[in-house]
């Protein structure tokens, strides 16, 4: 079976049972003889012509493609003009392109369409074919449309350029823009989240200063919700022009960057955590002229999470001992903190969400409460996500068998205690456990955490839909350098509750 985004996503739902006979029977469609009409060795099923890997702007006079959403259907495509200009805020209008079992067969390979499925290194994702093809596509709309970058300047916040289908000629590829004016319509105004801090008790001395989205300056696109910035200027903060700053968003909504917010102005200060935001990021709305917040500024940290520090590391042979304790300390700190200063919960902790600063001091980060990948959930979480995986995936197979499976165990869906807002619906199995339960989670993620950063790893597990710049060589409970005691303290960490 070919690797695309619907297969990945189907496979790691319960529902996938009901999918099966579906990707079996296209499964054999793709095996089956290929005709000279769609064979890869006609001349007319070849791409015309890719920018080169290495040359100047990947071969594009135009554009860059800077990374890609999972399973890479939403490319961060950056028009080079107006990025080396300086006139390049961060819009994020992204690429959207169809699902790799869409492409034309004759084109597969060339466009890497199932290796760059699970690709999450940048520099590999900016080499794959599809990248280069959206830079070349581009080049063509641009030539064909001399005043589209103007245009791009003015589109709302989250606008989608659309490639609908894929094929060999580039300059007969249809784009379409498509503005987002209702992502604009869900931000909160400036003066409402400030009337909420006032309610929240945040003193005014620990409030951080606005900043216009136009006075920020596209550096890289880092992470689908992460943007690395310049500030050109900051009339409420002078000092922070020239600053190299990340900026912290939503492409599709706001909840959980104003629930981080909140959390980042109310958490007690701790060494080893994010602190308070930097600024918070506004933008004047084009219909009504509400001033939006759409996201907020943190430092920057150049040396990057732990992902990809302890692998390397681990391959050089410089990860000594004394480091890797140091690291687990503080961050085994920085969630007591959490728990019994703040009185709240981490639900996210591994190698990606642990930065190391200028000095190499561990700092925890990204504080939204959205819960983690399967393979970091404690059994008595995932089950609970498993559930409302098939709670919410059940529209389209309104079949008996589904019915009844359902049936079986919705019985064990958690009681909701407290606020059921948007921010608890999405992270349900978290929020519905007991503060004993939830802080006997975070040790689970924690053993976890330990685990990665004495066997040097980027993750705890090898991940089907994820393929760091180093994979991991095993996997959760296998062990080659973890010292016997540490092992022990694993162990015990990691030992399934029942009764959560």
């Amino acid at each position: 079976m070919d690797l695309s985004f619907e297969t990945i996503d189907a496979l790691w739902r319960p529902s996938y049972v009901f999918r099966h006979q579906h990707f079996k029977s296209r499964a054999q469609l793709h095996t089956s003889a290929i005709s000279w009409h769609d064979s890869a060795l006609n001349p007319k099923n070849r791409v015309d012509s890719l920018p080169a890997i290495g040359s100047s702007h990947s071969g594009s006079t135009r554009w860059r493609v800077d990374g890609a959403a999972t399973f890479k259907t939403r490319f961060y495509a950056i028009p080079l003009d107006l990025l080396d200009a300086g006139h390049l805020p961060p819009l994020r209008v992204d690429v959207f392109v169809p699902d790799q079992g869409e492409y034309p067969p004759a084109l597969k390979h060339t466009l890497d369409a199932n290796r760059g499925v699970p690709l999450t290194h940048a520099p590999a994702i900016s080499a794959l074919g599809m990248s280069r093809y959206i830079c070349g596509v581009l080049d063509a709309y641009c030539s064909r449309n001399r005043s589209f970058l103007d245009r791009y300047r003015r589109l709302p916040y989250g606008s989608r350029i659309i490639i609908s289908h894929v094929e060999p000629t580039l300059g007969n590829v249809n784009v379409s823009i498509e503005p987002n004016y209702t992502l604009e319509g869900l931000t909160t105004s400036i003066a409402n989240l400030h009337e909420a801090w006032t309610r929240d008790k945040i003193p005014l001395a620990r409030r951080p200063p606005n900043i216009d989205l136009f006075d920020l300056c596209l550096v890289r696109q880092l992470h689908d919700s992460v943007s690395l910035v310049e500030v050109l200027r900051c009339e409420e903060k002078p000092e922070l022009q020239g600053t190299v700053a990340v900026f912290k968003s939503g492409s599709d909504g706001f909840h959980h960057i104003l629930h981080e917010l909140k959390l980042m102005l109310t958490i007690p200060p701790h060494a080893n955590i994010i602190g308070p935001p930097l600024a918070t990021v506004t933008k004047k709305s084009g219909f009504g002229g509400k001033q939006g917040v759409y996201g907020f500024l943190i430092p920057y940290f150049p040396s990057g999470s732990l992902r990809d520090i302890l692998p390397a590391r681990s391959l050089a042979q410089t990860l000594c001992m004394s480091i890797k304790v140091r690291w687990c300390i503080q961050v085994t700190s920085a969630l007591l903190h959490l728990f019994e200063r703040a009185r709240t919960f981490y639900s996210d902790l591994r190698p990606d969400n642990v930065l190391l600063d200028s000095e190499g001091q561990a700092i925890l980060c990204d504080l939204e409460q959205r819960g983690s990948w399967h393979e970091w959930c404690p059994p008595e979480v995932l089950y609970s996500q498993y559930l409302e995986n098939m709670l919410n995936n059940q529209q389209g197979y309104n079949t008996q068998a589904w019915d009844s499976l359902i049936a079986a165990y919705v019985r064990k869906r958690p009681a909701q205690t407290g606020e059921t807002s948007f921010i608890h619906s999405k992270n349900r199995p978290w929020f519905a456990l007991s503060r004993k339960s939830q802080e006997k989670a975070m040790v689970y993620t924690l053993g976890l955490f330990i685990y990665c950063v004495f066997e040097g790893l980027s993750s705890v597990q090898p991940n089907l839909a994820y393929r760091f710049a180093i994979e991991p060589s095993i996997g959760f409970p296998t062990f080659r350098q973890t010292p016997a005691d540490i092992q022990r303290l694993i162990r015990e960490s990691t030992v399934p509750r029942t009764d959560a």
